[in-house]
C-alpha cells in the first residue's frame, strides 16, 4: 500500500463546558522534553486517566498547547495542575464525547481559545467483558457508542477545522491489539468495537489519501496497558503490561512524523505479553 507508512511491532496484518485555562510563560519541562511539539495545538479526549492522561502530559511536556477533555472535572483539574507546574499550557473542557453536540461545542471552544488543532487524539474509551449469554445489549451499545460513534464525531469535527487550516494535521485514534485479533473469550463487545474503529479509521485515511489532503489519519494499537480501567485497584504491579507513558511515547512518534508521512497503524505491546 503505497499511500501509507505502517509501523508494527510484530503483526503482519494489513491493514459541557469549558472551565479553566492554565498556561506557562515559557516552554520548560522537568522531564527532559525537547520541544518537538512547541506551539502545536492538540486536543486529547479521555485525558482524565490512563492513556489519555499520559498523552496529554507528554504533549504538553513537548511544548504543545493542549485542550484536555474528560467527563470528570476533578481528574482534569489534577492533570492541569501538573501541566501548569511544568510551565505547560492546557485548557480544560468537561464533557461527554458520546453526545455529538458536546463534541461540536468542544471543537468550537478549541478553535476560539487556541485555533485549529494540529493534532487530535481520540483516547476516550471503555471496556467490559463477560460471556455473551450474560452480556446485555445495553452494555454492548454503551461500548460501541463511546469506542466507535464518539470517535466518528471527533474525527468529523477535527477534519473540518484542519481542512480550513491548510488541509493539514494529524488525527490519532487509540485502538488496541484487539483491533487485529480476538484476545480472549468473553471480549466480544470490546473486540467488536476495536475492529470497527480500525475499519473506520482506515476508511477515512483512504478517503483523504490522494485527495490533496495533508491530514494524516492513523490508529495506535497497544496491548494491555496498566491503567485504572484494566487495574482499578492498582494493587498489583503488572510487569508484563505496558505503562501509559510507553503508549504516550508511541503517540508522540506518530504526532511528530514528517508532514508527508502517514503512520497509519502503530501496534505495540510488552515483550512479555502474548497478545495472540
Amino acid at each position: 500500500m503505497k499511500w501509507l507508512k505502517k509501523f508494527k511491532a510484530v503483526s503482519s496484518k494489513k491493514f459541557s463546558k469549558p472551565v479553566t485555562n492554565f498556561s506557562g510563560d515559557k516552554f520548560h519541562t522537568a522531564h527532559g522534553g525537547s520541544g518537538r511539539l512547541k506551539n502545536k495545538i492538540a486536543l486529547v479526549t479521555g485525558a482524565g486517566k490512563g492513556i489519555g492522561r499520559a498523552i496529554a502530559k507528554c504533549f504538553a511536556n513537548e511544548g504543545a498547547r493542549v485542550l484536555i477533555n474528560a467527563r470528570t472535572h476533578k481528574d482534569l483539574e489534577l492533570l492541569a495542575n501538573e501541566i501548569k507546574h511544568g510551565n505547560g499550557d492546557c485548557h480544560i473542557f468537561v464533557g461527554d464525547v458520546t453526545n455529538p453536540e458536546t463534541v461540536r461545542a468542544m471543537f468550537t471552544e478549541l478553535s476560539s481559545h487556541y485555533g485549529a488543532p494540529d493534532i487530535c487524539v481520540n483516547s476516550a474509551g471503555t471496556a467490559s467483558f463477560g460471556p455473551i449469554q450474560n452480556f446485555s445489549v445495553e452494555n454492548f451499545q454503551k461500548i460501541m457508542t463511546l469506542n466507535v460513534s464518539a470517535v466518528y464525531t471527533c474525527i468529523q469535527e477535527a477534519i473540518k477545522l484542519m481542512e480550513a487550516n491548510g488541509n493539514q494535521g494529524k488525527i490519532i485514534t487509540i485502538g488496541s491489539t484487539a483491533s487485529h485479533w480476538s484476545e480472549r473469550g468473553g471480549s466480544g463487545a470490546y473486540t467488536a468495537s476495536k475492529h470497527a474503529v480500525y475499519a473506520m479509521v482506515e476508511s477515512v485515511a483512504r478517503q483523504l489519501h490522494g485527495s490533496g489532503s495533508k491530514i494524516a489519519v492513523g490508529i495506535l494499537c497497544p496491548g494491555t496497558v496498566d491503567t485504572p480501567l484494566t487495574n482499578p485497584n492498582a494493587d498489583v504491579l503488572r510487569n508484563n503490561w505496558l505503562r501509559p507513558e510507553t503508549v504516550a511515547a508511541s503517540a508522540l512518534h506518530m504526532a511528530t512524523a514528517p508532514p508527508d508521512t502517514n503512520i497509519f497503524d502503530l501496534t505495540v505491546f510488552h515483550m512479555q505479553e502474548k497478545p495472540w
